[in-house]
């Protein structure tokens, strides 16, 4: 029934495309994904942190699906549906076993399958890294639940499974608090007096390597030892106290999430101006909630469990740290929603066993229906780019990052005049930025209008003096104009910025090409084809020259 439930929901996603969110990056422009499983590939998987996070697992992840069945969406999408399938019904395993209650268990895992807030994890292919990671949480759970009952023995298996879920996604860098939860309950392996220190040094000394473990991935997470490869992505950033102080708002908005699963959205734009009333309110809130989890933790232990499992997993994306534009992001709740549903299917199954014990299951059915009809609709604004961040403008604030990637998406479509309506807007929400500058430039160059083109990116040069990607534009620009020299300095500079960036060595490969320089562009040209092996312009221009050089005439790239 899981599994019903589930591709009932998200079948359609077999026909999706790529977004123009993070799945450039992670898919389709990613010259080592796009190749496959290779050693460069692998190398690469375990050196970089391109997209911020250290997740050498995840890239690996998107290697396999691509050298199995490449770079379609479909491939890429199904895969992550698939290890949603598994989770659903690891966690039913889990909590059976834990709990020896099937069907409550079902329930949770019935509502976290369906649950609308999920959708963004699993229609959304770069995600592969939290579906992957939430699967070796879930076995290492599993493991550790097994290996408490039997009493003996190491838990190697575990530290293994929570190595490999950091590997993926370094979300869960807090499980070893998870496992101080379930040693409270259901396991009850915390010892029995606080006076037995040899008992709690014992119980402490088992946590130990799963501590060190989470002190290590987190070093690797935030220390900058290599620069993003893009110029558009955040890097990892320190909490000031604007952040810290709306915390306790980011919390009480994912309780919101979870709770009432409409108007959800791509991106939340981020709000560090709450009032004073909302952030008294919302400590208030989760204090009171706290409180109350921990006074009747002897009756409905569950309730601690699940409270706690929210409050734990949710801190790495609380506000902590800050690595985009967001304030909240539904993929977030994939994990710390597990603990809000279990507290809440217990909490009203034993509500509702004193006088109406018939009716859980037909709550369940119905909450579970209207669950599902949410996220099928919410599972088609993931179709393509321009679906999702119209239906993001419909329900969210206004802000740059949704201006231009709607702006982008149009731009694709050849819907030039409304894309330009949406980069104004940006504009006019942040006028440093330098993204809507360099789209403007291509629309304009679209029309013909290359003065104006250079005179817009000259200004995103300016805002964005280490942008590669700009530098590139200019200088191909500059080329088509017949300005030789400024055009090969920009080129030039571009490649040196970011020697990954593929449109930067095709650009300077047509100028020395054109240039009479043709080994300089055959470099250039074969530099490129290994950063995107199936782009058909770097293999025109490559066989091309290639043909004049054998031949001994000055090629005319196009």
């Amino acid at each position: 029934m899981l599994t019903a439930s589930i591709l009932a929901i998200y079948h359609q996603v077999g026909w999706h495309e790529f977004v123009n969110f993070d799945d450039p990056m992670f898919l389709y422009e990613n010259s080592h994904v796009t190749a496959g499983l290779t050693l460069e590939g692998l190398r690469w998987a375990w050196t970089n942190k391109d997209a911020v996070l250290w997740q050498p697992l995840a890239w690996m992840g998107h290697m396999l699906v691509s050298a199995v069945a490449g770079m379609r969406p479909a491939p890429h999408l199904l895969a992550n549906l698939g290890l949603h399938v598994l989770n659903a019904g690891l966690l039913w395993t889990l909590l059976r076993t834990l709990t020896g209650a099937p069907g409550r268990s079902f329930a949770v895992a019935l509502l976290f399958a369906v649950h609308p807030v999920n959708v963004e994890t699993v229609a959304w292919a770069s995600q592969l890294k939290s579906t992957l990671s939430t699967l070796f949480f879930l076995i290492g759970l599993l493991l550790y639940a097994r290996w408490a009952e039997a009493g003996r023995g190491r838990n190697v298996g575990v530290l293994l499974m929570f190595a490999l879920s950091l590997l993926a996604k370094p979300m869960l860098l807090l499980f070893p608090l998870v496992l101080v939860l379930l040693d409270y309950w259901p396991l009850q392996r915390l010892p029995a007096g606080a006076a037995d220190r040899v008992a709690w040094g014992r119980w402490a000394v088992r946590k130990i390597p799963f501590v060190i473990l989470a002190g290590m991935l987190l070093a690797m997470t935030l220390l900058p030892w290599t620069a993003p490869a893009a110029a558009d992505v955040a890097p990892m950033q320190a909490p000031d106290w604007r952040r810290l102080l709306a915390i306790p708002c980011n919390y009480v908005g994912y309780l919101g999430l979870v709770a009432w699963p409409m108007d959800l959205a791509v991106l939340y734009p981020e709000l560090l101006d709450h009032s004073a009333f909302a952030m008294a309110g919302a400590s208030f809130l989760l204090v009171a909630v706290s409180v109350a989890a921990w006074v009747v933790r002897r009756r409905m232990p569950v309730l601690w469990l699940g409270w706690g499992w929210f409050l734990v997993t949710m801190i790495p994306a609380s506000g902590l740290f800050r690595a985009g534009h967001h304030a909240l992001a539904d993929r977030y709740l994939y994990v710390p929603g597990m603990g809000l549903l279990m507290a809440l299917v217990w909490l009203v199954a034993d509500v509702m066993a004193i006088r109406w014990s018939r009716l859980p299951p037909v709550l369940l059915a119905g909450v579970a229906l209207g669950f599902g009809w949410l996220a099928h609709r919410q599972v088609a604004y993931w179709a393509d780019s321009v679906n999702l961040w119209q239906q993001a403008a419909v329900v969210t604030r206004p802000s740059a990052t949704r201006h231009v990637n709607l702006g982008n998406a149009l731009l694709g479509i050849g819907r030039d005049r409304e894309a330009e309506v949406e980069f104004a807007a940006a504009i006019k929400l942040e006028k440093n930025d330098p993204r809507p500058h360099v789209n403007l430039a291509i629309v304009a160059r679209r029309r013909g209008d290359n003065a104006k083109a250079i005179a817009v990116l000259r200004h995103a040069l300016a805002l964005a003096p280490t942008d590669a990607r700009i530098y590139s534009n200019l200088g191909s620009l500059l080329d088509d104009m017949g300005e030789k020299a400024e055009a090969r300095r920009l080129l030039e500079t571009a490649v040196q910025l970011r020697p990954g960036l593929a449109e930067a060595r095709l650009n300077l490969g047509v100028l020395l090409a054109q240039a009479g320089e043709l080994e300089g562009a055959r470099a250039c040209f074969e530099a490129a084809a290994r950063l995107k092996p199936g782009d058909p312009a770097v293999r025109r221009n490559l066989q091309l020259v290639q043909r004049q050089i054998e031949a001994g005439r000055s090629p005319r790239p196009r």
